[in-house]
């Protein structure tokens, strides 16, 4: 036992041996107010993704026993290479630490180093471009649920800097649902409601009122999402959770689009193109509400973005920098930052803030990306340093909370920006969670995505 224990030690790093030593008492104090959400911490940390490796607009949701890899990747704005860690947190299905050490779901290092980097390519502005795939040799997860990434400045007292949710699941549970209207008056025209049925043949489930519960996400917008619906109807070798009201959303509206894949000649429509050295600067033309006019479909991301260009640079063959710097040559490397100025023209100044809200913002309202009102152009204008991609975005105005327990979501309104309408088109991720009695973690067993213009 004692020479399996030294075979083991000897292929750790001394970094996560000693994480393991002290019994994880130092990551525990690094966590302090942690917050579990998307969120990134400091300025110079830009376009932030994590997605399914190779499919840049998707869910961070693999399977345990897959073949499937996530992929984070982010811009470094700063002077200088930074070194960066990072580590997993297994959750709950509300997302608080589930009380698992590392050791239960990880079979790898408990932090290890981002150590896939390099520096942009010809760019305006220069910034260090990071990735990290994973699981991966180091870092194997073993445990299905809901977990946090977080990234760590290792330079600063590892202060965190991003952390993004992800979530791993077991096949056990067959799930399907439909996206239909309300059954509620006032939500008929406004909201949608979801309906799933949940297939237990392959589970051994004693108390399914208690084991089993679903959580429901809109657009993989969690400010909004539905956590720990109980199941409301019992059949012989299936669940089904079919309430009125209780798992709906409102429609919104489509996306605002932002196409700026081309610098030269970007697809949105811009009043100004300029150069500030150290970036380009575009100004678009003037939006305006969407509230009170009728339903309009068209292509979107449903709030997320990508990024690549058009505008590929010419590669001179002759070059040799440019032959031995072949592989930077795509947007990850040489993708150009712009200062995109946002008016949205309402012709008179609102009652309360105006925000750009989407996947841009981390579906969040924050302050650099609060609105200031123009008496010279009637509108309000906002700025935002973006690389160039396509982007989904909304207007919306902030709201007093009134109720005992908000959601974010609940700061958020439509009604003066983009209207909500029932016809709009929606994703929605269903995930089932199964603690079975004497359980010590949410088990994710089963998913579905519904769209609201096919269920």
């Amino acid at each position: 036992m004692k020479l399996c224990l030294i075979n083991f030690t000897l292929h750790l790093r001394p970094l996560a041996l000693l994480f393991m030593l002290l019994g994880f008492c130092s990551l525990q104090a690094q966590d302090e107010g942690l917050l579990f959400i998307d969120n990134t911490y400091v300025d110079n940390v830009k376009t932030v993704r994590l997605h399914i490796d190779g499919f840049p607009h998707s869910y961070p949701l693999i399977a345990l026993d897959g073949n499937a890899r996530l992929r984070l990747s982010f811009d470094d704005t700063s002077d200088e290479v930074r070194r960066y860690s990072y580590k997993f947190i297994h959750c709950d299905q509300d997302w608080k630490p589930s009380g698992l050490s590392p050791l239960e779901f990880n079979a790898g290092y408990a932090e290890d180093y981002l150590d896939d980097y390099d520096f942009s390519l010809r760019t305006l502005k220069e910034y260090v471009h990071y990735d990290l795939v994973f699981p991966n040799e180091n870092m194997e997860l073993n445990a299905s649920g809901n977990y946090l990434l977080v990234v760590y400045d290792a330079e600063d007292d590892a202060f965190p800097v991003i952390t993004r949710r992800f979530m791993v699941q077991e096949t056990l549970a067959g799930v399907s649902g439909r996206v239909m209207r309300p059954s509620l008056v006032d939500q008929i025209h406004t909201h949608q409601e979801i309906d799933l049925t949940v297939n237990t043949k392959q589970m051994t489930v004693r108390n399914p009122m208690r084991e089993l519960s679903a959580t429901v996400i809109q657009n993989n917008r969690w400010d909004n999402a539905v956590i720990g619906i109980s199941p409301n109807l019992l059949q012989r070798e299936s669940v089904r959770f079919d309430y009125q009201g209780k798992v709906s959303f409102r429609g919104t509206n489509e996306y605002r689009n932002l196409d700026i894949r081309s610098v030269r000649a970007p697809r949105t429509k811009m009043v100004s193109i300029t150069n500030e050295g150290d970036y380009y600067s575009m100004m678009m033309e003037a939006e305006r509400p969407r509230d009170g006019g009728t339903y309009i479909g068209y292509f979107d991301l449903n709030g997320d973005y990508v990024n690549f260009r058009f505008d590929r640079p010419v590669i001179n063959l002759a070059d040799e920098f440019l032959q031995e710097n072949f592989e930077r040559f795509d947007l990850a490397f040489n993708g150009e930052y712009i200062m995109q100025t946002f008016v949205f023209a309402t012709g008179t100044p609102l009652d309360r803030d105006v925000y750009i809200f989407g996947g841009l913002t981390e579906y969040q309202l924050k302050k650099e990306f609060k609105m200031v009102w123009n008496d010279n152009i009637s509108a309000y204008v906002g700025r935002a340093l973006l690389k160039q991609g396509f982007y989904n975005y909304h207007y919306v105005t902030e709201q007093k909370v009134t109720t005992k327990n908000p959601r974010p979501a609940d700061r958020i309104n439509y009604n003066l920006t983009e209207g909500s309408y029932d016809e709009t088109e929606n994703d929605y991720l269903a995930l089932i969670y199964w603690r079975p009695v004497g359980g010590r973690y949410d088990r994710l067993v089963g998913t579905a995505v519904l769209n609201s213009n096919v269920n």
